[in-house]
């Protein structure tokens, strides 16, 4: 996978950066481009074919009350709405109403009624051709139509409603906004009467029964005044009589029980403490014959002092001693006769209460008893009377809405109403091919913003060197750029050697840095050689293999340029085709197929050296295949392969084996145990992240001496950046000013390491 999937894929959570998304925009910038040329394009060629849609608009104002023209106390058969809640429902609502099959429906009806243009045409006709007002279905498919142009767009912070039609004839839709909001109108009007009038009948009715109930119990009330006699006073001036007279005899009562109990506890000690003699009789206390007594008591007293007196000075016979004795004998039969009137008084005074309590007791009952029986009546009469009060109250209430009922119908009064009547519209409002295109071409543009991203993110080929080194962990060597023979556009041509001037001619990518020495290509190989003789400046790898994961990848041709440019810069290079199962380096020189070969010398038929051939490039030499063994990993498991291998390293500068994939056989895996390194070729945009990481795997299990990685068959396009600029301009750079280099021998061109 590229840098940028890598990215994608690891830092996701956290984003990613500017950098790293202009990176992966640049290498799907022409599908990006092409998006938003091609989308736009196509949109606005279908949308400019759309038919032309004109807009009219009628203006509503859906008041919440219909005018008071009979003042604040009048009432409308429905009670609007008294908060905001309701308001925005009953607004909801008439807003629904409007957008409902009925009003369209009804619109459609009313259409019939209309002509309009100079041929005075039918508008229900011009809106469905050939229709007709008396078939249901025709009226159908109008109204379906009527609800299908038709909007509803309520005005904010207001009671305005827009009544939209879209259409493409601009005075039909005209007429249709006009029709379809005065059809509203006159169905609201008709709603708003029709609840009227069945409202006025129905109370009518009830204001008849009432008024009847009501005669009743104003009847029922008389006569039960009459029968109870509370026609003079009221019944509940009776009540409070009754209630004034028991409690009056109810306090004369607890009075006279009071002094009862206290005048019979005299009466009781009196005769408890009654005497024969005068003198110990004690009178009651509390009444004139108490005082009487007790006056006689103290004159007595007095005269029978006198008289102990005169006995003491006279004989008993003296005539003043006689006297004084009559006088205390009548004041004893005094005072034996005031304390016998005293008795008989406590005595009276305690019967007159004791028929007095009785009395009071009797009238008391009665009083109880007559008011009892006015609570009864009471109750009847309440009850007749509350019956008359709300009968009155409710007849007085139905009475009146039934008037205010019947002027609501006759005043026709209605709470919506056209502010502006819609015209004939002239400008078009689709299809808005402008911004339309506008749209598509944002549109365009994110989904192919997306859809860079997303492939991105599914592209598990390696395409750039950061995907070598942090998928393998291998040292990047270089990469190849792509390779167009038919191209010198990017480095100067020469004149190649005359052992490969045909081949060159003929379009050989693999010499491809012969005939352009000063080309981008060359430069990058020269770069990989360079790196190459820097990872051991003392003890350079004389054995290399050159594989990759997987077939046409391009190790063959890597193999022949970094031959080419190490025999170049003066290093006698040997070329092995140990691939002994689809062998072409002989084709790329141009060597005829033969028996004699790498084959044939493992196997101890031929020298080795001896079939070594020149390539026409000087210092190069190529060791062909030669025949196909029935079985390539056996001969290179041979220990005489390993000797030849030996044999070879001693005799030339650098060997340079061309393998077999890595991931296709074993021969690979074989072939690196026995050079001193390895180098792994990807193809740039092809080459999967998994097989190229599967390679390193296998011939790292093998404990082989891997140098690293070279990508090969680069788009540099894609590199964006500086690398692309680089490579695109190594060429102009490096350029000279003559246009041929006269042939001689050939060594490093320069430009090289």
């Amino acid at each position: 996978m590229s840098k940028d999937s890598d990215i994608l894929l690891r830092d996701g959570a956290e984003g990613i950066s500017a950098a790293d998304a202009a990176s992966v925009l640049m290498k799907r910038k022409w599908m990006v481009i092409g998006a938003m040329v091609i989308v736009p394009a196509i949109v606005g060629g279908v949308v400019s074919k759309e038919p032309k849609v004109y807009e009219a608009t009628t203006t509503l104002v859906l008041d919440s009350t219909v005018p008071q023209y009979l003042g604040q106390s009048f009432k409308d058969v429905v009670d609007m709405e008294s908060t905001w809640w309701s308001a925005q429902e009953t607004l909801q609502t008439e807003l629904r109403i409007i957008k409902s099959r009925s009003q369209a429906l009804a619109t459609a009806k009313a259409l019939c009624d209309k002509k309009f243009g100079r041929n005075q045409e039918i508008a229900l006709q011009r809106l469905i051709p050939g229709a007709d007002c008396s078939a249901t279905a025709d009226l159908g498919k109008a109204a379906a139509l009527i609800q299908a142009i038709t909007r509803v767009e309520p005005q904010k912070e207001s009671r305005i409603v827009n009544l939209v039609v879209d259409y493409n004839d601009p005075e039909l839709a005209a007429v249709l906004a006009n029709t379809e909001a005065q059809v509203y109108a006159d169905r609201n009007l008709e709603h708003r009467l029709s609840q009227s009038e069945g409202a006025a009948s129905w109370l009518g009715d009830e204001y008849g029964d009432l008024m009847s109930q009501l005669n009743e119990a104003e009847h029922a009330l008389i006569e039960f005044k009459k029968k109870n006699n509370v026609v003079a006073v009221a019944i509940e001036d009776q009540q409070n009589d009754l209630s004034s007279q028991h409690k009056k005899l109810s306090d004369e009562l607890n009075n006279v029980q009071i002094k009862l109990i206290a005048l019979r506890a005299q009466r009781e000690q009196y005769a408890a403490l009654i005497s024969d003699d005068p003198m110990n009789t004690i009178a009651p206390g509390g009444n004139a014959d108490g005082t009487v007594v007790s006056k006689l008591k103290e004159l007595y007293v007095d005269q029978y002092a006198k008289l102990v007196e005169i006995r003491g000075k006279y004989l008993d016979k003296h005539p003043t001693v006689v006297a004084q004795e009559a006088r205390v004998n009548a004041l004893r039969a005094d005072l034996a006769r005031e304390s016998n009137l005293s008795a008989k008084s406590l005595d009276a005074q305690f019967q007159s209460l004791v028929r007095q309590e009785r009395d009071l007791r009797s009238s008391l009952d009665g009083a109880t008893h007559a008011a009892l029986q006015l609570e009864q009546r009471a109750i009847e009469y309440n009850r007749l009377k509350r019956n008359f009060d709300r009968l009155a109250k409710l007849s007085e209430q139905v009475g009146g809405r039934e008037r205010e009922t019947s002027l609501a119908g006759h005043l026709k009064t209605n709470n919506v109403r056209v502010l502006d009547a819609a015209l004939v519209p002239t400008r078009q409002i689709a299809p808005n091919v402008p911004r339309t295109v506008g749209i598509a071409a944002a549109v365009a543009f994110l989904l192919s913003i997306g859809l860079a991203f997303l492939l991105e993110l599914l592209d598990r080929t390696v395409k750039s060197p950061e995907d070598v080194e942090k998928l393998t962990g291998l040292v990047f060597l270089g990469l190849v750029p792509r390779i167009n023979p038919g191209d010198a556009s990017d480095g100067h041509a020469v004149v190649p050697p005359k052992g490969v001037a045909d081949l060159v001619k003929a379009g050989s990518k693999e010499l491809y840095v012969i005939a352009h020495p000063k080309s981008a290509v060359a430069e990058c190989c020269r770069a990989i050689r360079t790196n190459l003789l820097f990872m051991s400046p003392d003890k350079p790898a004389k054995t290399l293999m050159i594989t990759s994961a997987g077939p046409q990848e391009g190790k063959t041709t890597t193999s022949v340029n970094l031959a080419v440019t190490l025999a170049l810069s003066g290093l006698r290079v040997l070329l092995v085709d140990t691939d002994m199962r689809r062998p072409r380096l002989h084709k790329v020189f141009g060597i005829p197929a033969s028996t004699d070969g790498l084959s044939r010398a493992i196997v101890g038929e031929t020298d080795v050296l001896s079939i070594v051939r020149e390539t026409g490039v000087p210092n190069l030499f190529l060791l062909p295949c030669g025949a196909l063994p029935p079985n390539p990993a056996e001969l290179l498991h041979a220990e005489r392969f390993k000797r030849i291998v030996e044999e070879l390293s001693n005799h030339y500068d650098r060997v340079i084996f061309d393998s077999p994939p890595v991931g296709a056989v074993t021969d690979a895996a074989i072939l690196s145990r026995l050079t001193e390194g390895t180098i792994l070729v990807a193809k740039g945009g092809k080459t999967s992240r998994d097989a190229l990481k599967s390679a390193q795997r296998q011939l790292a299990d093998g404990k082989v001496n891997i140098l690293g990685c070279i990508l090969n068959d680069m788009d540099v396009s894609k590199l964006g950046g500086y690398g692309y600029y680089y490579y695109s301009q190594y060429g102009r750079y490096y350029g000279s000013d003559d246009k041929t280099i006269k042939p001689g021998p050939i060594g490093d061109t320069g430009g090289g390491a």
